[in-house]
This record gives structure tokens, C-alpha cells and sequence, in this order.
């Protein structure tokens, strides 16, 4: 039996031949992830269609994830030069010109910083204490020994600066892009429903039709989480940033929480952030690593994501082996039973009915089947974390390369010509000519039987014995 959890591959200089592409597809990777923080629009966009390249030679739904940059604060130091800071030492952020072992960062984010406050560099590893505030700049103590090097994130745990949700880079980015180029959207430090108003708006200007995937990173997006699930169309819990702007010891707290209210609203969701980072460097996963990993699956995640693991790393193949690996032993442990929903219609009791027959005669159903045009119906059913995966049926190409992220779910694209049937033996010898099903299999079947094609809906649930 296939795994059921997707794995998602950043895409970088390890992962952009051709030759490596189609080894990390075979290996597991369902969706491949450009990260534009680094590289140009164009950079991406050849990338991009090298993939999608790949992926249709060998059959395979394989979904693309732009992640936005978002607004991110990055500090700059004079001639690019790092300098070390031991314990104790005053060390000064100014909003112009740095000088040596000083810190450029925004003029907004000196005027916001007060006197007490806490900030960090470099994803935590440099913590400072503000000392003193200048019109111009900030003294801090740092709290530690470290390195400080140029352009890395600075943090402002439990502080919001009131910063645009979409920077020039990453319009730069979407103005790139075509419909046919990418599936999901990742927008970065989302605080509001308002940040995913806004990311609508530019996809709405450029045709853009891509799935808006909101990267849970700071204290104002757990302040708003449920409007920001609502909003969007899946979750990411994005650990790196979010583990420093909250203290460490609540991060598994937040991941299950955010992971247990995405599938309530039948959403899909992807926990991230250094699930195998020792293997950027070496062959084998650390047992902390792997742990991690099986954690986010009996957590309910619909995908495990690699980030500098794959996009420059060593083993990048060998990395989504070993998520697939541990996924496929896990998932038949794992307990996700969902004991509330947040939706009340038809589709959400069709799938929950769906998945009770499931459970309660898993031995006598050899296959599910979802037909969609839109994929919500499975991305609702998915959210049950069914064991046993489920064919996705669907004419559209954009629906089959989004429900490449959800838990459980085959997206195959399929001819209209088979969604032509009015009666339930039309549609079985439909699933028989396409080779769907076979003489004598049970098949649970989530359709439509509207008359009109174009205005189905889903409206049954079917146990069909194929004769």
C-alpha cells in the first residue's frame, strides 16, 4: 500500500536537474516547493516547468508550491562582514548606514521597539534585550554568545510592526507566473484575514487561481487562527519562525492545535521546519528527527515538508525516502479519529457517512472512489484520515495537482467523457472501460447523479458491488 502522507521537497541547486527531479518524484515527493527568498522570478519559473515536465512523463500529479517572502526583517551589516558578540556586550540596530559590529534594520522597527523589549537574530540563536532607544537606532545587551551574520531574520516575539503583508519581491514574483505554472500560494507571516484579502486581490489582478497556503509564524496569527483557516484554502505550521516569536516549550502544543482545527475545517495542512535538517550533511536521520516526523503523522498532518534538506543538502533523494519510510510504517498506527467538524453540509455528512461505512466494513470495500470537479468534496472527505487511499477522479488539470496535498488522496486526471452517465450501471461500466474498478470489487463511491453535468454537486453515496 502506497504512504498517505504527501511529502513536499523545497527545490534549490541540489534538486534542479532533470535526472534528480524524477528521483525524488519516484521517491515520494508529491509537491515541490520554490522558495522565493532566494533565486529570480526567472530562476523559478524554468524550474517550475522543468518539474512539471518530470512529473507528466512519468504519470504523476505533482503540485507546485510558491512560497511568498512576506515581510520579513532581515539585518544588513557593514561590507557583508559577520562580527561576534560575547554575553553582555552592547551592540546597536540603526535604520541608517551601519558602521562596524552594528545592525541595519527598518526605521518602523525602531520606532515600534521599546526600551525592555526582547529581539533575536538568526531563527533565536542571537538574543538581545533593549537597553536604549535613540530616534535612529536601538541599544541592546546580548544575552548571549554568538555569531552575527549578514541578512539574517531578525525577530520581535509578541510585538507587531505594521508592515505591508506582501513585499515588491514577492508581486515581482506572481507577476511571473501564469495559471498553468502553480497550484498553491505559501503567504508568509500572515497576521489577519485581512493579509489573505489582500494575496486574493493580487491573484484575482494577475488570473491566478492558485490555492492560498497561510504560514502560521507569529503571535498575531494564533491571536486569529480560526479567521485565518477559514480564509484560506490550507495551513501551514511553519516552526522556524514561529518557534522563536513563541516560547519553545509551546511549539508542539500549537502544532497540534493548528493541525487539529485545519482538518476540523477541511483544510489541508503541512507541518515544517527542520524535520530532517541533520541530513542536510548526513545519510542517516537523527532519532530525535525521526520521531519528530512519525509525530506530525499521528498529529493528523496532511504533509511533512523539507526545506534546506533537499534544496541544498547531500542526500536530497535519500530525505524524502526516509519521510516516506517513516510515514508508511506509522500511518496504520495512528489514531486521527476527527470528533468534530466545522461544516454541516451535505458534502460534510456524505464523506462522514462515507468514512463510518469505511471503518465499520473496511473488509469487505476493496476501493473508495471521490469523483470532483473541485476537489473539495475529497480534501473533506481527506480530513478523516481515512487508511486506505482514495481515487480522486476529475476532468480539471488544477484540481488534480491541488489535491496533491491532501492525506490519502490519488488524484487522477481523467477524460470529461467518462462524467457523461445519468444512471449508476452508466457510471459503473464507465469505471470498468477506464479500468478504475474491476469485475467483483465493492467500490464506496462519493458522485453525483444530476442531470445536468455542468451544475453537479455532490449528492450520493454508493456501495457498488462491479458485476
Amino acid at each position: 500500500m502506497p504512504k498517505l502522507t504527501k511529502v513536499i521537497a523545497t527545490l534549490g541547486p541540489a534538486t534542479e536537474t532533470e535526472e534528480v527531479m524524477k528521483e525524488l518524484i519516484l521517491a515520494g515527493m508529491n509537491i515541490a516547493r520554490f522558495n522565493t527568498k532566494h533565486g529570480t522570478p526567472e530562476w523559478h519559473l524554468e524550474r517550475i516547468h522543468r518539474v512539471k515536465k518530470v512529473a507528466k512523463e512519468l504519470g504523476e500529479a505533482v503540485g507546485v508550491l510558491l512560497d511568498l517572502q512576506g515581510p520579513e526583517i532581515r539585518i544588513n551589516l557593514k561590507d557583508e562582514k559577520s562580527f561576534e558578540l560575547q554575553q553582555n556586550d552592547e551592540v546597536k540596530f540603526v535604520a541608517g548606514d551601519p558602521a562596524e559590529k552594528e545592525m541595519n534594520i527598518p526605521q518602523i522597527v525602531v520606532d515600534v521597539i521599546q526600551v525592555g523589549d526582547l529581539v533575536s537574530v538568526d531563527d533565536g540563536i542571537c538574543e538581545f534585550e533593549i537597553i536604549k532607544k535613540e530616534e535612529n537606532g536601538l541599544i541592546a545587551k546580548t544575552l548571549n554568545p554568538c555569531v552575527i551574520k549578514h541578512r539574517k531574520t531578525m525577530n520581535t516575539p509578541g510585538i507587531i510592526i505594521n508592515m505591508p503583508s506582501l513585499i515588491d519581491n514577492d508581486l515581482l514574483q506572481l507577476d511571473n507566473m501564469t495559471d498553468e505554472d502553480i497550484d498553491f500560494i505559501g503567504l508568509s507571516f500572515v497576521r489577519n484575514k485581512e493579509d489573505i484579502a489582500i494575496l486574493k486581490e493580487e491573484l484575482k489582478k494577475r488570473n491566478l487561481h492558485a490555492d492560498i497556503i497561510s504560514k502560521i509564524e507569529n503571535q498575531a496569527a494564533l491571536d486569529n487562527l480560526d479567521e485565518i483557516i477559514e480564509a484560506s484554502d490550507g495551513i501551514m505550521v511553519a516552526r522556524g519562525d514561529l518557534a522563536v516569536e513563541v516560547p519553545f516549550e509551546q511549539l508542539t502544543f500549537w502544532q497540534k492545535l493548528i493541525i487539529e482545527k485545519s482538518r476540523a475545517a477541511g483544510k489541508p495542512v503541512i507541518t515544517a521546519t527542520q524535520m530532517l535538517e541533520s541530513m542536510i550533511f548526513s545519510p542517516r536521520a537523527t532519532r530525535a528527527e525521526v520521531s519528530d516526523v512519525a509525530n506530525a503523522i499521528y498529529d493528523g498532518t496532511d504533509a511533512v515538508m523539507l526545506s534546506g534538506e533537499t534544496a541544498l543538502g547531500k542526500y536530497p533523494v535519500k530525505c524524502i525516502e526516509t519521510q516516506s519510510k517513516i510515514a508508511l510504517f506509522n500511518e496504520p498506527y495512528a489514531e486521527n479519529y476527527l470528533w468534530e467538524f466545522t461544516d454541516q453540509d451535505c458534502v460534510g455528512a456524505i464523506t462522514y457517512a462515507a468514512f463510518n461505512l469505511l471503518e465499520n466494513r473496511s473488509n469487505n470495500i476493496d476501493r473508495m472512489i471521490v469523483l470532483t470537479r473541485t476537489g473539495r468534496t475529497a480534501k473533506i472527505f481527506s480530513r478523516f484520515r481515512p487508511g486506505v487511499q482514495v481515487k480522486a477522479l476529475t476532468a480539471e488539470e488544477k484540481t488534480c495537482n491541488k489535491l496533491s496535498l491532501a492525506f490519502g488522496v490519488d488524484p487522477v486526471l481523467i477524460d470529461p467523457e467518462f462524467f457523461h452517465y445519468q444512471t449508476e450501471d452508466e457510471l459503473v461500466n464507465n469505471l470498468k472501460e477506464y479500468k478504475i474498478a474491476k469485475k467483483g470489487e465493492q467500490i464506496l463511491i462519493i458522485a453525483s447523479f444530476a442531470k445536468d453535468i455542468a451544475s453537479r454537486r455532490t449528492d450520493s453515496l454508493s456501495l457498488i458491488t462491479i458485476k
